[in-house]
This record gives structure tokens, sequence and C-alpha cells, in this order.
């Protein structure tokens, strides 16, 4: 068996207790063989990588606490005086892990030292609710599409991929302007997640999306957890990823690995409707080395990869449109814009991408420990990057360019064998530039086409992020205390011109062939913004043994954020945090958990935004329609204005006076039972429900509008999960999860406004975020050449040291909206809410997802024990099942039903094929 083999991406446990934390926890008593406790005895733990030792005495209770260590394999010693010494281990500690074990020792003499085999149990029975451990040597062995951690969240319960608005299909590249996380937990909307990474926040303030891109080779693990109730949890209402990056060991390590794809092996998206497949190659190269600069001292860990990828997207203008759309636009009535001609066929794109990332490790004394992490990613795409919901030319997509800073530092101060003290601190910086592919203002028939520049498409912003984090944790007794501070200052500087250019709606091809706009909207004044906000949280935590067996978690987290100049004070937020883990029979591994909280968020940048931008002072946009829209409309021939109309009034935003956070009250409740050491099987209910959600609508009621930014709208998610997961034995382990559960809203995102703004609560049903069934599959296995006896020696050798990993998932199909083409009730609302004739919202679904994808892996031993080769092929929708990511909403237009309604605008990829060669050593 292999060593990749001998680790599962998914195998870390189930259900361990979740924070924000970069470490794990051991914790135990110490025994004679009567079954008496020892006090004073001495526990030390042993680091297998680093050979790094913590000490603790036992109490005179014979407990002991060994808290804030890194995550990695330990052995455990104990000794006192007149007993023979016991050790256990080597176990694996993850991160936010605590591991129970009692230690017994014999009387001096009737053993040298005893060693204790038993690993610790498959479950967790202080954790109050459930979670997933995700290993960084794990996840190096799966199929990865882009190469990101990421792609691996979708593994976990209660988890699925957010509706369409975030396509992670490379390490570094932004494909949308709005690109969020990319998955949604228990309903919650994607910009909710709180995204850490060693222990700090890594969320892109404008979006909700992640920041700077950590490449697989340097990520030691990361936590998935829906529903955590930790009080050190804060700033953000949705599910948390903690990941902590790689640090060297004391054995130098490092390999090199290409991957590469070409069209030859791959299938075509279906909408692409020409014969042969387009154009796709992509190269990825990237190494990897972490050793020590002093043996068990200072390690240093670094890792770059490169991603190259050249290929044709789809132009999917209708085939019946194309002639009438060209022959319009060739007319005088045109001449305005800044698009002579669409296109349907392909264009070419290009993406690039670097992430780079090193870690120094170092133990200044032994109480003192000290890491800096930087870490460098930039994402060039060139051409693709999504545009609007409805057919799009290739004008109406983009480019965009992601240039990623993150300098993290960690002080780990030892203050006693019973308290911890950690500090970290980050300053990191984003720039990001969006660049459309057309030019002049946007040109929509919804349903139909769209051309020209995407209204969201020109924008260039820079975030600055200044954090400091302190932790001090120290175990009294059953109690393992926590209190501590977070500040986290962002600094925003860009110009989101969103709807500068102009955007003219048409109802119907008629209504374009004739030019006869029914909305235009465009913004005037000054785009560029400067905005700070400083969110702060304070917590304090008790995680207290109550009695054997039992175990709570009791806090409670304030949070506030100082909002940027003239926006209303956010409120002061207190979230009282409670858990409970019971272990009914003391030798059964059978836990029973609670959990139930309170989850501030903060507000997305980009929707504060327009509040600063067009507040009547800076700017302000016009609004109109019929024909007042088609008058601005041949005022320039198509063009955008230089200046407003005398008619039409202004179109202003103002933040509601009355401006609470975003937060989400979770409860959950559930049990997980163990079989053996290597497997268990959890079951969780969750009831989530999302308060005061930002959202946009027009008070005014009427027109011209009055855009107000409030908290109006609101979630509610009821589901429950189940997760079998075995780890690595008799070279099988793997990781099934199934997920059934209803998330209802009234607002599926902040630009999402309601049909009627007077009547937001007509809009409340199925989300966009609603999958009622997801299940997902993985494993890894050697080949069992051993019991194949029946086959030529030369055949058992040709198959030995072949390795396959499958993932396999499916989900329901969600909801889709059936939209009217056109503000048919006059409301202000852009993009359009208004629904057709009196249908209720998001009434149908769009069709089931299905992909199997599938790593197949040989082994060749270069230097045995020292140096391997590695070859693979890994397929991506082996089936070749069309995926549907995003559908027409347009249900009917002022001429009837649009045939178009529920086509996909894009699909998942189609059945592709990647090579792996990788040297390790």
């Amino acid at each position: 068996m292999t060593r990749p083999l001998a680790i599962l991406f998914v195998a870390a446990a189930l259900a361990r207790g979740q924070t924000t934390s970069t470490t794990g926890t051991i914790r135990g008593v110490v025994v004679d063989s009567s079954g008496a406790s020892v006090p004073g005895a001495l526990v030390t733990a042993v680091n297998q990588q680093t050979r790094t030792r913590r000490e603790a005495h036992a109490d005179t209770g014979g407990q002991f606490y060994l808290g804030t260590l890194a995550a990695g394999t330990y052995t455990v010693r104990a000794e006192a005086t007149g007993f023979a010494p016991a050790e256990v281990g080597p176990f694996p500690l993850s991160v936010g892990q605590l591991i129970q074990q009692k230690l017994g020792l014999q009387p001096a003499g009737v053993v040298e030292t005893l060693e204790v085999t038993e690993q610790p149990e498959a479950v967790d029975v202080t954790a109050a609710t459930a979670s997933v451990a995700l290993g960084g040597d794990r996840i190096e062995e799966a199929p990865a599409r882009s190469r990101s951690y990421l792609n691996f969240v979708l593994a976990a319960p209660g988890v699925a991929p957010s509706a369409g608005a975030s396509s992670q299909r490379s390490m570094t590249g932004v494909r949308a302007p709005l690109a969020d996380s990319g998955f949604t937990f228990n309903g919650m909307r994607p910009r909710n997640n709180a995204i850490l990474i060693d222990g700090v926040d890594n969320r892109d303030e404008t979006t909700g999306g992640n920041r700077v891109a950590i490449g697989l080779e340097m990520v030691q693990e990361f936590r998935v957890a829906g529903a955590a109730v930790g009080a050190e949890l804060g700033g953000a209402a949705g599910g948390l990823l903690n990941m902590v990056t790689r640090s060297g060991v004391n054995v130098w390590h490092g390999d090199a690995t290409f991957f590469a794809q070409n069209e030859f092996a791959n299938a075509r998206k279906p909408e692409v409707a020409i014969a042969g497949t387009p154009r796709f190659r992509r190269y990825q190269p990237g190494t990897s080395l972490m050793g020590p600069l002093r043996k068990d001292r200072t390690f240093f860990a670094a890792a770059v990869e490169h991603e190259r990828e050249s290929a044709q997207e789809w132009s999917d203008v209708p085939e019946a449109v194309v002639a009438p759309v060209n022959r319009a636009l060739a007319t005088a009535a045109y001449a305005g814009t800044g698009v002579r001609s669409v296109l349907r066929g392909l264009y070419g794109t290009q993406m690039r991408g670097t992430e780079f990332s090193a870690k120094f490790n170092h133990q200044a004394s032994a109480k003192d420990t000290l890491s800096a992490r930087y870490a460098y990613s930039r994402g060039s795409v060139r051409g693709e990057v999504q545009g609007p919901d409805n057919f799009a030319d290739r004008s109406a997509q983009g480019s965009s360019l992601t240039i990623d800073h993150s300098l993290v530092g960690n002080w780990l101060r030892i203050v006693s064998p019973a308290t911890v003290n950690e500090f970290r601190a980050q300053i990191a910086e984003r720039t990001m530039g969006l660049e459309p592919n057309g030019a002049g203002p946007m040109l929509e028939i919804p349903g139909v086409v769209t051309l020209g520049a995407f209204a969201r498409m020109d924008a260039g912003r820079k975030e600055r992020h200044y954090q400091v984090v302190e932790n001090l944790n120290t175990a009294l007794g059953g109690h393992r205390l926590s209190v501590g501070a977070d500040a986290h200052l962002v600094r925003f500087d860009g110009s989101l011109r969103d709807r500068f250019a102009g955007v003219f709606l048409f109802p119907t091809l008629s209504d374009f062939v004739g030019a006869r706009p029914d909305v235009f909207v465009q913004a005037f004044g000054t785009a560029h913004t400067r905005m700070d906000t400083l969110p702060v949280g304070l917590w304090a935590q008790d995680r207290w043994e109550a009695r054997p067996g039992l175990h709570l978690e009791l806090g409670a987290r304030f949070d506030r954020q100082r909002m940027p100049t003239g926006l209303p004070a956010s409120s002061n937020n207190v979230a009282p945090r409670v858990g409970l883990s019971w272990r009914p029979v003391p030798k059964r591994p059978l836990v029973l958990r609670a959990g139930l909280g309170l989850f501030y968020d903060r507000y997305p940048l980009a929707y504060l935004n327009p509040a600063v931008q067009k507040d009547g002072n800076r700017g302000f946009e016009q609004y109109l329609t019929g024909t007042e829209a088609a008058a601005a409309f041949r005022l320039n021939r198509g063009g955008a204005l230089a200046q407003p109309l005398p008619f039409g009034g202004q179109a202003t935003y103002t933040a509601s006076q009355r401006f609470p956070s975003t937060y989400g009250r979770k409860f959950s409740v559930g049990m997980e039972q163990g079989f053996g050491s290597d497997t268990s099987l959890a079951v969780e209910f969750n009831q989530i429900s999302g308060f005061h959600l930002p959202r946009i609508r027009n008070v005014a009621g009427q027109l011209p509008p009055t855009y107000e930014l409030n908290q109006t709208a609101m979630s509610e998610y009821t589901g429950a999960s189940i997760s079998l997961n075995r780890h690595f034995n008799h070279e099988l382990a793997y990781l099934v999860t199934y997920t059934v559960g209803r998330t209802r809203d009234d607002a599926s995102d902040f630009d999402e406004q309601p049909q009627d703004p007077r009547n937001t609560r007509a809009d409340w049903a199925l989300s966009r975020q609603h999958q009622l069934h997801r299940l997902a599959a993985s494993a890894v296995f050697d080949l069992p050449v051993e019991a194949w006896d029946i086959l030529p020696e030369w055949a058992q050798k040709a198959f030995e040291e072949i390795s396959l990993a499958p993932i396999f998932t499916i989900g329901s199909g969600r909801p889709i909206n059936a939209l009217f083409t056109t503000d048919l009730f006059r409301t202000g609302a852009y993009p359009i809410s208004a629904r057709a004739f009196g249908l209720a919202r998001n009434p149908f679904r769009s069709p089931r997802t299905t992909s199997l994808d599938l790593r197949v892996m040989k082994t060749f031993h270069v230097i045995h024990g020292r140096a391997l080769l590695q070859f693979a092929a890994e397929s991506f929708n082996l089936t070749n099942h069309a995926n549907t990511e995003r559908v027409s909403q347009y249900f009917a237009s002022p001429e009837g039903k649009l045939d178009s309604y529920g086509t996909p605008l894009e699909s998942l990829p189609a059945r592709q094929i990647q090579f792996l060669v990788q040297l390790e050593f």
C-alpha cells in the first residue's frame, strides 16, 4: 500500500468540535491499575513530524490538559514515580478536534514501558454539532478540476453549490462580477459564509467570495461546519470554512507535478451547436518543498503553481435572431451603440493564474512558537467572465484581473501548562479589475439576447485588510475557558460603474427591430467611492464537562460594525451560544448532540456602495419607461447619454434609518454512532432562519423610484443530513453524505427586488438556493491485487500500486423564476422582478445534476521509501451528463409565452480528461 493511499481526502473524522482555532486539544486522565487517579503524573505530547513537545501535570483528580496543539500526528506519554511509563499513539489530531485519552500506569517492574495500541474512537463525544475535517494530504490524491481546496467543500453534509453566482473553474481567476463563495450552507446565502485561513479572515468584503488562493500542496487541513456553536465564530451568518496551511517537518519533502488537458479527450457542452469539440488546452505545473531549516526548531514550507488555459467559448445568440438583430444594428437608429453585429459561434478565451505561498514556523522557546505566512495569487480571465442571466453575445461577456497578497503572523505563548495565549495578525490586499468585451450601453432583449457592455463589467477596486485576533484559553478542572477579541479594518477604494454606460431593455425582438425600448436606466455622476468599515467582536466561551459523558458549551459573543461615513450606525449585537453532547452509555461509542445560537454578519460592500455612490449628491440614476425610454434611445441613436434628460426625475439610493445587522438563528440536534475505530454514522437535523437579510427596494412604490437599502428579507431552512464515514483501513476509505432540506425566502440575493415593493411577503417562496436532495459519495482504495490469485504473476505486478478515487454527486433541480420581459408594474426594479401571468415566485425547477469524477493512479518506487513517480488520469463528469448551471428565467413577453424559457444559458463542463505526472520525494 503506497503512502498516498494510506490517507483519504475525506478520511478525517466527522462531528468534531468546531471553532476558528487553527489547533486541536488532547485531554484525559491518568489512572493506576486499580482505576485510581494518579495526581501529579507528567504527561508529554510529541508531534511526530516536528518533534515539538508539550508537557502538563495531572491535577489532583488525575486529569491533564494539552491545548492549542498544531494539527498533526502525536504520541502521548505518561510518567509518575513508582510506575512504568505508558505511551499511546501515534494518532492524528485535527483542526478544532478534542481527543480524550485514558492512560493506565502499571507498577514499576511489571513492565518497562506500557504501549497502548488502542486508537482514539471514531466519534468525538465532546462536539455539540457536526462538521467534516478534510486533510491536505488527502485532498491531493482526489480528482479536482481547478486544483482548489474549495472544490471539496461540497463533499460535506448540508452544503450545496450556490445557484449559479460563482463558477469555480480555476484556482485563481474570477468568472463573475459579483462572485460569491460558491456554496451555500443549509440554505443561507452564499455571501454569508465565514472563510478563514490560518485563523484570520479570507472573505472578499465586497462580494462575499474567497480572496487569496492557496494551492492544494500547502493545505494542511480544513474544517467545514454548517451550525457550529463556538462563540469564537463570528462575522458570518452562514457556514464556516476554516483552513490551516502546512508547516515544514523534520524530513525534507517535496514534489513536482504537471497536469494537462486537451480537447481531443473532452466532450463539448450541450449548448455548443457545432460539430466537433471547441479548443480547450490547459496546463498546470507546480512544485513544493518543505523541511527543517533547523531540526526540531525552525521549519519552512513553500509551494508555487501556475495554470494556463487557451480555449474557445460559445457566443449563444439564438440562430433565428442573428439576421434580424444584425440588420437592425446596421441601421442609423443604432449608430450610437458600441456593437455593429452579434456572433453565433466560437470565440477565443484565455486564462492565466499563479499562486505562491511560503510559511515559516519557529519554536523560539519551550513556551513561545512563532509563524509567518505570505501568500500571493494572480488570476487573469480574458473574454469569459459571465455577463447577464440571459442569452449573451460575446460582447456582453468580459475579462477580469485579480491580484491578492496576504501576510499573516501568529504568536502562541504557553503561559502555564493549562493556559495558552494566541495572537494573530493579518495585512492583506485584493485588487480586482473587470473589463467588458463590448462597448457602449447594454442592449437587452430578455429571453432572446443581450449585447453591448454588461452593466456590471466596467469596474475596478482595491480592498486593504488589517486584522488582529487575540484568544486566551485556559483549563480549570472540567472547564475549558476562552476569551478573545477580533478587529478587522477594511478599506475600499474603487469604481463600480454599474449602469454608468446605460441599459436599454426591449421586451421583444420586434421592439428591438423597431428601436422601441421600454426601459432605460443610466447612472450619472462620480463613480469613484471610498469606504472604511471596521467589524469588531468580543467573546467568552466555556466548554464544561459537567459529569463524565456530558459536555456543555456555553458562550456569548458581541459584534459591532463601524459603518462607512454617511451610512446609519449598525446595531450592538449580542449572540448567545449553547451546545450539548451526551454519551448515554459510558463504554458505547454513541453521542447525542444539540446546539443553538445566533450568528451575526457584515454587510457586503457591493450592497452598500450604491448608497454612497448614488445618494443624489455624488450621483444618481435615471429610470425611464415607455415613450420616455424610446425618446432617450433616439436622442443619441442608442448610445449612452452625456447628461441626464430634463424629464423623468432622479432615482437615488438611500440607506434605511433602521439598519440592523443580518443574523442567522441556528438550531441543530443529532447523534453519531461509532463502529470500531474507523467508521462512524452521523445524523443531524437543522432548523436555520436568516433575519434582516440585505435587499434593495423602491420605497416610493412608483416612478421615479427611491431605492432603499434595508434589511427586511428573510430565509428559512429545515433539513436533515446523514453521513457515513470510514477512515482508511484495509485499503478502503469512503465518505457518503445525503442531505434533504427545504429553503424558503423572499429574496435570494441583495439585488433581487420584490415584485411589489409594498408587499415583500408576497415573494415568500422556495429560494434559488433550495435543493431538496443531494447525495455525495467519495472513496479511495487500492486494487485488491493480493486476492486475484487466478491472475498470472506478471498481471498481478502490473495491477499493483494502482489506486482509484471516485467522487459521485447527484442533486435535485433548483427553483427558477418565471419573469416577464419588462417592468410590467412600473416599480423601477432592475434586474426585472415582474412575473408573468400572476405566477408565484420561483414556481418551476431546473433539471437535476449528476456527476461522476474518477482518478486512476499508478505508483512506481524510484527510490524505495524515498521517491515515488506517479502517473494518473482523472475524468470529470465521466458519464458526460448535461448539467445545467443557469437557465433562462424569462417566461413571457407582451407577445405571449417564450419558447426559450428554461433553456440552458450555461452548462457545467462536459466530460473532461486530465492527465497527471508527479515526482514525490
